[in-house]
């Protein structure tokens, strides 16, 4: 994004700040397109087998995974207890185990066959993260991280109009100084490959709807960095955000939904 800010939120508030309000989460925050699953299934060649989900927060991917990709199991890892609780009630599920716990932290029994995170693995320390993962993995199981980008300036007028009312807030890891990281597929690229991980593959899906004040005002006040702030500075922002859309917009205003998903595979697979 244009903003000079240069503050991030330490990684440790994607343990804290989404469980506080997670009916708001799910009111505004999309599922993912199903041409992602479609994308992730053939790269399986079928169903998922032993699936490892980490940071399944709301379980909003969570319910596409075993809708779509029919594992035998799951093992969703989430770091907020509040969340976690949650998607064990929401899901009442024989196939699901939910582990209240830090990725890197828990003790996780393998191999699996998928291992998957959406829209939270920039909340991890992604060396430590990875090398979990190829522990974990069996040789040629596949890696797949992804995101949903709902802020991209340069992309959609209100982005671009909102980023000035952002130039003090400390943003989420996942916001890089040129749009949401998740859009960078060099970035990724040297991340997965670095990591040991092979045939590297990205995928972008995208999307458009519009916002009114209100939805606009309920989308910012699900982000992490917005939830972070003292509660008066936090009104004052969403309020000008709502404020921009009525008076600069009409009341209404496009909001585009880039979808990035990278596909690796753990190393050790023989070669074809």
């Amino acid at each position: 994004m244009s903003s000079c800010n240069a503050q991030r939120l330490d990684r440790s508030a994607g343990a804290r700040v989404f469980g506080a309000d997670i009916a708001g989460y799910e009111a505004v925050r999309m599922g993912y397109p199903p041409a992602l699953y479609d994308a992730i299934r053939a790269r399986l060649g079928g169903d998922a087998g032993a699936v490892l989900e980490i940071g399944p927060g709301t379980g909003l991917a969570t319910r596409d995974i075993m809708a779509r990709l029919h594992p035998s199991r799951l093992v969703a890892v989430e770091a907020d207890a509040r969340l976690a609780a949650h998607l064990e009630a929401r899901l009442a599920d024989p196939r699901v185990a939910v582990v209240a716990d830090g990725f890197v932290e828990a003790s996780l029994a393998g191999p699996f066959d998928l291992a998957c995170s959406a829209a939270a693995f920039h909340w991890l320390d992604p060396v430590p993260a990875f090398a979990k993962l190829r522990r974990l993995l069996r040789p040629g199981a596949t890696l797949a991280l992804w995101w949903n980008s709902y802020r991209q300036p340069g992309e959609d007028d209100l982005a671009d109009a909102i980023v000035p009312l952002l130039a003090d807030v400390p943003l989420a890891p996942s916001e890089g100084a040129a749009g949401h990281y998740s859009l960078d597929v060099d970035l990724h690229r040297a991340a997965m490959t670095g990591a040991g991980f092979d045939r590297f593959e990205p995928f972008r899906f995208r999307r458009e709807r519009e916002l009114d004040a209100a939805g606009a005002r309920a989308l910012y006040a699900s982000y992490s960095y917005v939830r972070a702030l003292p509660a008066v500075r936090r009104e004052r922002l969403l309020d000008a955000i709502a404020d921009l859309v009525d008076t600069r917009f009409g009341g209404r205003a496009r909001n585009v939904v880039l979808t990035a998903l990278y596909l690796a595979i753990a190393p050790g697979a023989a070669q074809g």
